[in-house]
């Protein structure tokens, strides 16, 4: 039988939706469920506000004792208890009769999200010995070294025909899929090859995928994140029973190398991040600070943040930055680094650059400070969002022209027009323009371009001329004068 019971779930877009979820699945009583995971379809859900479609993840206990075969499927974000889930994967199977599931004849795993899963039950069919199989994704990873330049590579196999295996390569946050096919003839080569898994143990030692050291069959073991994130939660542990962490140990330096940033940080892992960063500041080590800001947001902090001596600097972005949307700080591409810039009041954004610089003198102020903050990133939002063009266009008649002849003629279109000007007046013009525009990222106008007394620049209803000379350099508030 399987247990299915109707729970909330929520969806990226913030939404909760009630939907069917198992609590536990014995494919013995309910076959069809093992056909709906191969099929990608259970737990599938679909959100009513957005329309979108994702996989609802629950704990829940698989069995096939047909197959010999049980697993504890888990969340992705939990990878890094992968040991205590290997601890819960045998004490599960031993609560089962043994007239029901012969337990020396099972195979027992611990899997991540229901893509594991469906994987386990593509190498079922296929014959495939699932420990072989990540030894096989190593080599595809050897050979295809790109894949790893990306944070969070997944990579699990699709699908088994006699001419080759088929894996689909992929990052946690980026659309991107990949599909790669390994011949038949090849992939065997690899997976009845004994020296593999030799290889494996002398590598690997404790983290060898091959032997029975634990249940979690996957090549992600081998990765530094698992274990970073697990001692994040031992330290955030710690902090709240009011233990002290040792900064200085390896196990904390490691951590802080081997921690995702930004987006690819687990939710439960921003907030145990959180507790640490509280810690560090209650201690004022100011570099450790920053370090752990640069972890949560994914955003370089320029240096002088470090030396700037008010320990409730950073503190003040971070949790500024924590509540705003995910995808508009971490998941912001357009945002590299925060500068402070000495003796400067207000901000200013770099498109170029993809740098956000606050001036020192807003410090003092805090309110003035996070509005700053908050304007500049607008700016890194905008940028990236082509779609707030047409909506600022759409709402408010806003119009962005760039500096190339088009652009200037389209403006200059809306001022009323060239008239009867000729071409190299024209140029002329262009020319006037882009010296009162001036070079961007600065309040002020450009300088009053030098213009000969009888040039049609000077015409008495000349509109690009006076749109020029009515603006100053506050365009926000003397834009009516146009």
């Amino acid at each position: 039988m399987a247990v299915l019971k109707t729970r909330v779930v929520r969806c990226r877009c913030g939404k909760d939706t009630d939907a069917l979820i198992a609590d536990s699945v014995n494919v013995d009583r309910a076959p069809t469920l093992r056909s709906q995971i191969l099929r990608g379809e259970l737990h599938r859900v679909l959100c009513t506000a957005c329309n979108a479609t994702f996989t609802a993840e629950q704990v829940f206990h698989y069995v096939d004792s047909g197959r010999g075969f049980s697993a504890m499927v888990a969340p992705r974000g939990l990878r890094h208890m992968w040991q205590e889930s290997s601890l819960l994967t045998q004490d599960a199977i031993a609560q089962w009769p043994s007239s029901l599931l012969n337990q020396s004849d099972v195979t027992l795993r611990s899997v991540f999200g229901m893509d594991e899963l469906r994987e386990k039950l593509v190498c079922q069919d296929a014959k495939i010995d699932d420990r072989k199989l990540e030894l096989l994704k190593a080599q595809i990873l050897h050979e295809h070294p790109f894949l790893t330049q990306r944070a969070r590579l997944r990579l699990v196999l699709r699908t088994v025909v006699s001419e080759h295996l088929s894996f689909v390569a992929s990052h946690d946050h980026h659309g991107k899929l990949l599909e790669i096919a390994v011949p038949t003839s090849r992939a065997r080569s690899i997976l009845e090859d004994p020296q593999t898994r030799e290889w494996s143990r002398r590598a690997h030692g404790e983290r060898d995928i091959t032997g029975e050291n634990g249940t979690w069959i996957n090549i992600w073991r081998w990765a530094s994140q698992p274990s970073a994130l697990r001692e994040l939660r031992s330290l955030a542990a710690r902090i709240k029973a009011t233990k002290q962490v040792d900064v200085e140990a390896k196990s904390f330096r490691d951590m802080l190398s081997g921690l995702p940033r930004g987006t690819h940080l687990p939710t439960w892992a921003k907030a145990d991040l959180q507790v640490l960063f509280a810690h560090i500041k209650s201690r004022g080590l100011q570099e450790l600070q920053d370090t752990l800001f640069e972890i949560r947001f994914g955003i370089a902090l320029e240096e002088d943040w470090t030396t700037n001596k008010d320990l409730e600097d950073v503190a003040t972005l971070w949790q500024l930055l924590a509540d705003l949307p995910e995808n508009n700080v971490a998941g912001n591409s357009k945002i590299r680094e925060i500068l402070l810039e000495e003796n400067e009041g207000g901000g200013w954004y770099s498109p170029t650059s993809n740098d956000i610089a606050i001036g020192a003198l807003e410090l003092p102020n805090r309110e003035r400070f996070e509005a700053v903050v908050r304007h500049e990133i607008g700016h890194a939002v905008h940028e990236r969002n082509e779609e707030i063009d047409a909506w600022l266009e759409d709402r408010f008649g806003w119009h962005t022209f760039n500096h190339g002849d088009a652009g200037i003629d389209a403006w200059v279109k809306m001022m009323g027009g060239w008239g009867k000007i000729s071409q190299s007046e024209k140029r002329d013009i262009r020319g006037y323009l882009r010296l009162t525009l001036g070079s961007g990222q600065r309040w002020k106008p450009g300088p009053t371009p030098a213009v000969p007394k009888d040039h049609p620049w000077w015409g008495a209803r000349f509109g690009p001329r006076l749109a020029s000379e009515r603006t100053g350099g506050s365009w926000y508030t003397r834009h009516k004068n146009w």
